[in-house]
């Protein structure tokens, strides 16, 4: 870890942090003062480890810094030595990780996440054990798909299945880890890292259907070349397709009469750039949207993660519906994303007043592949 930073206070992040924005406080400036006590080995209060766990780890401070400081290493760094010196500072944070350890999920659900998949989707593209491999290349659903989020699973299956994309898809598929390392326990998280290596061992390629799951994958596990998020594929195929002209030329959203507006993901803009796949999606298949004020490599997080659901489930929804409201200032009716925290996030900030529509992208990859792909 590098601690020979040299932050000039320019507060740059905090102009880009949805926490301090909401708030006024918890901002990057004040994590880093809190890090170089700890760094020093000095006792901080309960009020300074909120602050240091209250960030969605969305890395727009990062991205914004001139002094190019790696604030999420910094702000990791610093929740594994609260860890390591105080414990676990949150029940929920300790109930969660139980949950992965026995049950492979945060939710402690024993039901395996491939459950009620409709029939015809996916039953010939799962590996069980002692069987031989259907594919070199695996599909992970991730926990937000496999439990809270079945409709976007679905949909993204059969677009797979719709675009023939080899794939598979594990048949007890385990947590990423990245719940647990956001908790500070960092060597919990490492020993899910190792098994899940094992079993990612004997696949060339893992497609992640979630954003946090990809950015983890690619951030801390080895052989980081090997993982690709889904949006990724299903852009390269439909370019493919519309080249060769078998993209139907009628358009989704004729007869639309809704305005959609499209959300980016943290994990996939800033960190990986993954900025103009799902746009080229979005056009390809002839969807109009607009895109909210701040966007790409400069978009505010939906507040939802970096364990903020867990840490303060409120403030998490409450940025959700700053969000929701810039939507709203845009006369859009619906919002749409590829990101299950997002969208769960989403659907909780409108969950009352119902003021906009939540959707997933595949949603409407999905439908018009199904009304428009030629045979």
């Amino acid at each position: 870890m590098n601690f020979n930073y040299k932050c000039i206070e320019c507060r740059k992040c905090e102009e880009n942090c949805s926490i301090f924005i909401a708030t006024g406080k918890y901002g990057p400036l004040e994590k880093l003062k809190i890090i170089e006590d700890l760094h020093n080995d000095k006792k901080i209060n309960d009020e300074q480890i909120h602050t240091i766990f209250n960030c969605t780890k969305c890395e727009a401070c990062q991205n914004s810094c001139p002094q190019e400081i790696s604030l999420i290493e910094l702000f990791d760094w610093a929740r594994h030595k609260i860890k390591i010196t105080y414990g676990l500072r949150n029940e929920k944070q300790f109930y969660l990780i139980q949950n992965i350890l026995t049950s492979g999920n945060p939710f402690g659900s024993k039901e395996p996440r491939l459950k009620g998949i409709p029939s015809g989707i996916a039953e010939d593209k799962i590996d069980h054990d002692l069987e031989p491999l259907k594919s070199k290349t695996l599909l992970h659903l991730g926990c937000m798909l496999g439990y809270r989020l079945h409709s976007m699973r679905d949909d993204v299956l059969e677009i797979f299945n719709l675009l023939n994309i080899d794939y598979t898809l594990l048949e007890y598929e385990n947590c990423c880890g990245y719940f647990v390392w956001n908790t500070g326990d960092h060597e919990t998280a490492r020993e899910i890292m190792q098994k899940n290596t094992q079993d990612f061992e004997k696949y060339d390629k893992v497609i992640c259907a979630c954003a946090g799951c990809y950015t983890f994958y690619k951030e801390h596990y080895p052989n980081k070349e090997k993982f690709y998020h889904c949006i990724e594929l299903i852009d390269d195929v439909l370019m493919k397709l519309k080249k060769e002209g078998m993209l139907d030329s009628k358009k989704l959203n004729e007869k639309r009469t809704k305005s959609l507006v499209f959300h980016d993901s943290c994990h996939l803009t800033r960190p990986h750039n993954i900025i103009e796949a799902p746009r080229r999606t979005l056009n390809a298949i002839g969807l109009n949207f607009q895109d909210l004020p701040r966007s790409g490599a400069e978009g505010l997080c939906c507040g939802a993660d970096g364990g903020m659901r867990i840490i303060n489930p409120e403030l998490a929804v409450s940025i959700g519906r700053d969000r929701v409201k810039e939507a709203k200032k845009m006369k859009s009716d619906v919002i749409i994303t590829l990101c299950p925290f997002c969208i769960f996030n989403f659907r909780d900030a409108v969950s009352e007043e119902k003021v906009i529509e939540v959707e997933s992208l595949y949603h409407y990859v999905r439908n018009y592949l199904e009304l428009h792909l030629k045979k």
